[in-house]
């Protein structure tokens, strides 16, 4: 289910704020993400109204508006807060992380794995580094931030997003019941688009569909792997989850939409980037509460991560329609697709923004919760928050179990 409206995240980062006064004597954490909408947004809402309810964020300290980029002013909160976005640029990563460790955060909230590798790297070798909790990331042990949910470096926890590529390849021949080629674009040193790829040949491949594919290591090399890909004759592309991909989606876009093929990204804010079809992961409320809780228990002195496993979060997969690239491009949507879509992307012209709006009921019922849903009341969730941390507990026989399992496969 998809938790908020895109058009209203952008609008909110058209001002870049300025980070809360610092206040040494305070406990603090420190957000920083790779992209500056959509998920991350959503992502932070959730964990915002989590810490709101265990009292370490207080309600005057947000605005009216609950998916705004920054805390206004955080000086009556018991903690404070504060958000850093790389805006799509990997480059930056490093400078921002420097900058948060610089004021020594009690904890990081790391969004994308990206951004989680950096955070990595830069406290691995200090000697009392904080808490790394990270959220939006969909390959943990494949992208090196851990072995297993228990076997990891001591001073990280998240949760991992779990996409399902079957079922966004099964979109296509929702499409076009005739289709028999497609293609697919992935970085090849992230990964979340190695392991993508992978997954999407093996769907296409079940369903004899022939998949073309394409690895490429920079931004530069994004037009030119599509126009080969269109040379052979591909009639749509996927593209996993892949960080560079939505970075250099305008230039995917762009090559595929002028011959006519529809462009389908594994994740819905591909669309407000030209993709023709967003599909697949969205319970971003979900894990930025679970996030939010681990971060509420850890600054509570409740919770060390280094004992802490990884959670895992998978649930339904929303399907979203960008009405004016297909328009553009003279593109038409089945009617089979159209009712199985939850959103529609159109552009509001007036303000000259991309404008995604609920089709489903239960898109619509999302959009309302991610709004005006709130923090829930304690006595309402408590319950449900201790038996998910206590899930997480790394016991010694969990750890075992997990090291056999990786002797056993690496033997």
């Amino acid at each position: 289910m998809l938790r908020f409206l895109i058009t209203m995240s952008i609008m909110l980062l058209l001002g870049a704020p300025a980070l809360a006064q610092q206040d040494q004597d305070k406990l603090s954490v420190w957000l920083i993400s790779f992209y500056p909408f959509g998920p991350t947004n959503a992502i932070q809402t959730s964990l915002l109204d989590t810490l709101e309810t265990y009292g370490l964020i207080n309600p005057e300290d947000r605005s009216d508006q609950r998916m705004q980029v920054m805390i206004e002013s955080a000086d009556n909160s018991p903690i404070q807060f504060n958000r850093l976005d790389a805006n799509f640029e990997l480059g930056r990563l490093r400078e921002l992380v420097a900058f948060a460790l610089d004021h020594e955060p009690d904890a990081l909230v790391t969004i994308s794995a990206p951004v989680t590798l950096a955070a990595l790297l830069a406290t691995e070798d200090m000697d009392d580094p904080p808490a790394i909790f990270f959220t939006d990331v969909y390959n943990p042990y494949e992208a090196g931030i851990a072995d297993a949910p228990c076997i990891k470096p001591a001073h990280v926890s998240g949760v991992q997003s779990v996409i399902d590529y079957e079922a966004i390849v099964a979109l296509l021949p929702m499409q076009n019941p005739d289709i028999q080629t497609i293609g697919s674009i992935h970085n090849s040193a992230d990964a979340s688009g190695v392991y993508g790829a992978e997954q999407i040949a093996a769907a296409g491949a079940s369903l004899g569909l022939t998949v073309e594919q394409a690895a490429v290591t920079s931004l530069a090399d994004l037009a030119l792997a599509t126009g080969g890909l269109v040379s052979k004759g591909v009639e749509a592309i996927l593209l996993p989850m892949d960080y560079m991909a939505m970075a250099g989606l305008p230039l995917i876009s762009g090559v595929a939409n002028d011959q006519g093929i529809p462009v389908i990204f594994a994740n819905l804010d591909g669309m407000v980037l030209g993709a023709t079809v967003g599909a697949g992961f969205s319970q971003f409320l979900e894990v930025g509460d679970a996030v939010g809780l681990m971060v509420a228990a850890h600054l509570a002195g409740e919770l060390d991560p280094a004992s802490a496993g990884i959670s895992a979060q998978a649930g339904d997969m929303v399907v979203g329609i960008n009405l004016h690239t297909a328009e553009q491009m003279g593109f038409s949507f089945s009617q089979a697709l159209q009712e199985r879509a939850d959103m529609s992307l159109t552009m509001n012209e007036e303000a000259g923004l991309p404008s995604i709006m609920p089709i489903s009921e239960a898109a619509q019922a999302a959009v309302g919760a991610a709004f005006f849903g709130g923090p829930m009341p304690l006595e309402a969730r408590q319950e449900r928050d201790q038996a998910f941390l206590a899930g997480l507990e790394c016991t010694p026989e969990r750890i075992a179990e997990q090291q056999a399992e990786l002797d056993a496969r690496d033997g």
